[in-house]
């Protein structure tokens, strides 16, 4: 994965409404371009992925961000455990 910051307002704010479905998604840290040519975003407590689309949208048309594609992303939130 290649980092970017490439739509990152639109990262930010993708997830910021992807965190009203889920409230364990964390804070956001950096950003990468993915195989599927999305974003994979890396968390303080784990990642998340959108498509490029949906960050486009978010900073450019956001009203096209329906509920049902702010839950997708949601739905992608993988929690990493910290252990000590």
């Amino acid at each position: 994965m290649i980092k970017t910051e490439k739509y990152f307002r639109g990262v930010v704010g993708v997830l910021s409404l992807a965190r009203t479905v889920n409230q364990e998604i964390g804070p956001y840290q950096k950003h990468f371009i993915n195989e599927n040519l999305g974003f994979t975003v890396k968390l303080s407590n784990g990642i998340i992925t959108m498509s490029e689309e949906d960050a486009k949208d978010y900073e450019e048309l956001p009203n096209r961000l329906t509920s049902d594609r702010i839950a997708s992303v949601a739905k992608t939130f993988s929690k990493i455990s910290k252990t000590k």
